[in-house]
């Protein structure tokens, strides 16, 4: 994949990741548009293939509007963005999506369902509904693909669609699919996630799908995925991989507002590995307590672990309070006090001169 369809493709996800573990993530979406068919997950869910992998949602609004991610932002050093400057797309990938597709994600966009279908290399899908201006988005990837046997305007499935492909073959293409709703990715995967929503054949219809997300609904930011994706993508050393318990699919949701209260979820092949998968994980929570030491504010956090489930189903909880993130940003501002430097040896004076 070539470096503008990485911009393209991974900075919407880029940002949707990073707000799962920073606040970044989330939608203000009304009511009318949390409960999908069935009352499970968001609307966008009908756009999801069936075989789905992989599947994540964020409620952009509420969590860029929350307490929590201002006081993580705060925590960033002055002039320094959040990617890494020495990335092969640059510092800034925010303002690089934003030229090349007309997109503000910050500004424009509620809500985020992300996923990824079929094999294990199977390219991912944004679904993004928010306050779009189709003509500037469209008139952004035309302009930064002028030639026109690289960019095309077409119709699918009765959506409006820009594609445009790369030298390497890779096409990108946004479809405008309802008002206020853009599906983006690889011109395969989008026209797979237009053909799920016109017959009707979707992820909707995974009960195995369905089942992680109807437990995950009720955060504002949630993910699941089965686990040999996830561990496919990674590219674990076999030594590492073999070592892993027999987990078939994991799941993450969270709550962010003033603080974060989150819960991770494994399914397990069976009762004897949920079981073991407990065991080592009580082992961790017991080190945690360990190293939390004196310091209150991480006690909080180990001591807000709670490990759950039953039969195949091992899960565990824990909070995050705003006291915990005002404790990183006093240590971040904590500056140790400098050591005085040494006095200056004194100067050996010339014999053969007079003292003043």
């Amino acid at each position: 994949m070539t470096k503008r369809t990485r911009v393209f493709l991974f900075g919407a996800g880029g940002i949707l990741v990073l707000g799962l573990g920073t606040g970044v993530l989330a939608s203000y979406m009304g009511l009318q548009n949390v409960m999908a068919i069935g009352g499970v997950g968001p609307d966008e869910l009908a756009y999801v293939p069936q075989d789905a992998r992989m599947l994540a949602f964020a409620n952009v609004r509420e969590v860029m509007d929350s307490e929590l991610r201002a006081k993580i932002l705060a925590l960033r050093p002055d002039g320094v963005d959040n990617v890494d400057p020495d990335a092969p797309d640059g510092p800034d990938i925010e303002n690089k999506f934003f030229e090349a597709t007309g997109l503000d994600i910050e500004r424009d966009v509620d809500s985020l369902v992300a996923s990824v279908t079929g094999a294990e290399s199977g390219s991912p899908v944004l679904i993004a509904r928010g306050r779009f201006n189709n003509g500037l988005i469209e008139t952004a990837i035309l302009q930064h693909n002028p030639d026109s046997s690289t960019a095309r305007v077409e119709t699918y499935r009765g959506s409006r669609m820009v594609v445009a492909t790369e030298p390497d073959g890779d096409a990108f293409a946004v479809a405008f699919a309802e008002p206020g709703l853009l599906v983006l990715g690889s011109d395969a995967s989008v026209k797979r996630a237009l053909d799920a929503k016109v017959s009707g054949t979707n992820v909707i219809d995974n009960t195995e799908v369905m089942n992680l997300v109807r437990d995950s609904d009720d955060g504002n930011a949630w993910a699941v995925a089965r686990f040999d994706a996830l561990t496919g993508r990674a590219q674990l050393p076999q030594e590492i991989a073999s070592q892993l318990p027999p987990i078939t699919w994991v799941a993450a949701k969270g709550h962010i507002n003033g603080g974060l209260r989150a819960t991770l979820r494994a399914e397990t092949r069976d009762d004897e590995a949920a079981q073991n998968l407990r065991e080592v994980i009580r082992g961790f929570m017991a080190l945690a307590k360990l190293q939390a030491g004196q310091r209150t504010e991480f006690s909080e956090l180990v001591n807000s672990l709670e490990l759950g489930g039953t039969g195949k189903t091992v899960a565990i909880g824990f909070a995050i309070d705003s006291a915990i993130i005002d404790a990183l940003g006093a240590l971040r501002h904590f500056q140790p006090s400098s050591p005085q430097p040494e006095p200056e040896a004194p100067t050996a004076t010339d014999p053969s001169q007079p003292v003043l």
